[in-house]
């Protein structure tokens, strides 16, 4: 399976292209895109997408324009208004191989959907895709068809050939066996029964060995982590810091246990590189094209070693075609465990 996909700089420039032919079109959005959805809507083009902070296509990433991907007239494409009341069926997914989901990722029902989700696919289905939104964070409509624009929305388009995946984060524990001992909703305002972001300063401040005026400034390089049953650390972005409480992507629950991690450039091309490598053998390296969903956040912390990233990715991919996009989370399946929304993470699709 290969991708046909061309970037476009304006949507405008699409509609134009691509108003006469019947193609079926899934479309990544940069959010400086100028996207009027009455303008798609009146093309009568059959398009579905989602709005992300950056897309990436070949080694460059790009805050303005979109990339129009051509879908298989065997791809099934699936759009939940309302996240909070799934109404998607086993059915819809029972001869699928792969899916590619896209999902508001500030919802605070993300993760009750994607349990939901998982318990109407079938085994063995490789499943990847990312959260939608826009920097700096606001709720806004970042999920759409040629219909309308929504909030709160999901996307999912089911194929019918395998796309084998790599996940890797790269962040280092920086300090462990740590309890949220209070929380609400998506937010930790105690950690240990003292305050949480007291403790999450005084923890930076002995790592870099200085007395630290903003914590806002470190946030992007110190984010948190979930322990999960396995021990596996999952990772979660902070989003800033809200009426004393360390405010996270996600809700969080009281008494989980976390740890606080620490990013450094080269652990985190490592890990990038050993997600591409996962999954391409997993394609037994016959992978046509590959689809990089990664968390913009990695960006801003990388800064100007992003590029060297990208170009690390294409080489370990053996020098096939990228595209993908920056997001506000990233979505795996665990095996037949689970499906999570990531944070801070590369995920990495080898399309067989």
């Amino acid at each position: 399976m290969s991708i046909n996909v061309k970037y476009y700089k304006s949507l405008d420039a699409f509609v134009r292209d691509c108003k006469d032919d019947n193609n079926r079109y899934l479309l990544l959005v940069a959010q400086e895109c100028k996207f009027y959805i009455s303008l798609l809507r009146n093309s009568k083009i059959k398009a579905y997408g989602a709005i992300f902070p950056e897309i990436i296509f070949d080694k460059q990433s790009y805050k303005d324009g979109l990339l129009a991907c051509k879908l298989d007239d065997e791809d099934n494409v699936l759009i939940q208004k309302d996240i909070s009341n799934i109404t998607f069926t086993q059915k819809d997914f029972e001869n699928s191989k792969s899916i590619i989901i896209f999902t508001d990722g500030l919802s605070k029902h993300v993760d009750e959907y994607l349990d939901s989700l998982f318990e109407l696919l079938p085994p063995e289905i490789d499943v990847l895709g990312a959260g939608a939104g826009v920097t700096p964070y606001a709720r806004k409509e970042v999920i759409f068809s040629s219909e309308g624009i929504y909030k709160d929305a999901s996307l999912v388009v089911s194929k019918k050939h395998k796309i084998k995946v790599g996940i890797e984060h790269g962040w280092s524990i920086l300090k462990d066996q740590l309890v949220a001992t209070m929380t609400e909703d998506n937010k930790i305002i105690q950690i240990d029964y003292s305050d949480a972001i007291q403790l999450y300063k005084s923890v930076i401040q002995e790592d870099i060995k200085e007395t630290i005026q903003d914590v806002n400034d470190y946030i992007k390089s110190y984010p948190i982590g979930l322990v999960k049953f396995d021990n596996e650390v999952l990772v979660k972005e902070i989003l800033g810091i809200s009426n004393n409480s360390l405010e996270l992507s996600n809700t969080i629950s009281q008494n989980s246990v976390i740890t606080i991690l620490k990013g450094e450039k080269d652990k985190l091309l490592k890990a990038s590189k050993e997600a591409t490598l996962k999954a391409v053998q997993g394609c037994k390296n016959e992978q046509s094209s590959i689809m990089i969903f990664e968390c913009i956040t990695r960006k801003e912390f990388l800064k100007d070693d992003f590029e060297e990233e990208l170009e690390v990715i294409k080489q370990a991919s053996n020098n096939r075609p990228m595209i993908g996009v920056l997001s506000l989370g990233e979505i795996v399946n665990e095996g037949d465990v689970s499906l999570k929304l990531f944070n801070k993470t590369c995920v990495v699709g080898a399309l067989c």
